[in-house]
């Protein structure tokens, strides 16, 4: 009973108000909006730092002459090294094939014979396609007999590193600041729906009515305007990602456990908007 006059309540101050409510719902979907749009980023973002990750890797250079079955041998030994998930082995023909896809054959051409040495690409696991991951690697490697040098661009690996943590550091200082903007505006603009109706509650609240009672239309209210506001946020959201998606490429729109994550969190925020406003006004 109560929860039917409740929704009976909510949507009867909707219809009466519908100027306020659509300020409520588009200040809602805004504030949602930017925080989704922060998201989509932060989302393609991880995607693209996953595909860089896989590109980490050591490889091990060989000592001219070794034979095919130290070969085998020094290939078995550096599968064993904890954080190994491939190891393959590029000739000097195919070394010398990537180096002219790369940078094209003139080097080359000018130099008698083929200078690239063998070597072992070694695939690191996904735990280990960090600096220090590859750098472990690269140290139990480089002491194997038959190996002349390692490398696993120490450089930009270490870059790279600092860039996902600065990345990271960002990511969350932005996601708490658009959160708690958002909670800010929210409870702000549903306070202004409460403020004109102030003169029903204090009513209700002289003939005995409960906090309950009386929250409980505007606490739906809320969770709806939230829920409508977070919704068209996401239309919009889409409509913007399928506009600038062609000419970028590669980016993907949030999958539909984030996309609802996000409804959820409008419907929470309104909700909670709601029961912040109303909060002043039962004190009679």
């Amino acid at each position: 009973m109560k929860l039917g006059y409740g929704v009976t309540e909510a949507f009867r101050s909707i219809r009466r108000v519908p100027l306020m409510t659509t300020v409520s719902v588009g200040t809602i979907g805004l504030s949602i909006m930017v925080f989704g749009l922060f998201l989509l980023v932060t989302y393609n973002v991880q995607g693209a730092v996953q595909e860089l990750r896989a590109k980490v890797d050591v490889e091990a250079y060989l000592e001219e002459g070794i034979s095919g079955g130290a070969l085998s041998l020094l290939r078995a030994e550096v599968a064993t090294v904890p954080g190994v998930e491939e190891v393959r082995y590029i000739s000097k023909e195919q070394a010398r094939a990537r180096f002219v896809a790369d940078f094209g054959d003139t080097l080359l051409s000018l130099i008698e014979g083929n200078p690239l040495p063998a070597s072992l690409l070694i695939v690191l696991t996904e735990d280990r396609r960090t600096a220090e991951g590859a750098a472990a690697v690269a140290e139990a490697v480089t002491s194997m007999e038959g190996i002349n040098d390692v490398v696993y661009g120490q450089g930009w690996v270490k870059r790279f590193d600092r860039l996902v943590l600065a990345l990271s550091a960002v990511s969350i200082l932005i996601g708490l600041v658009v959160s708690l903007a958002s909670m800010f505006v929210i409870s702000n603009t549903v306070k202004l729906t409460v403020w004109a109706r102030r003169d029903a509650v204090e009513i209700m609240k002289l003939v005995g009515a409960t906090d309950a009672f009386v929250k409980l239309p505007f606490f739906i209210e809320g969770t709806f305007q939230g829920l409508i506001g977070a919704a068209l946020a996401l239309v919009i959201l889409y409509s913007l990602y399928g506009y600038v998606s062609p000419g970028l490429g590669g980016i993907v729109f949030l999958p539909l456990s984030v996309s609802g994550a996000v409804l959820a969190m409008g419907a929470v925020l309104g909700g909670i908007g709601s029961q912040v406003g109303i909060k002043q006004f039962l004190e009679v």
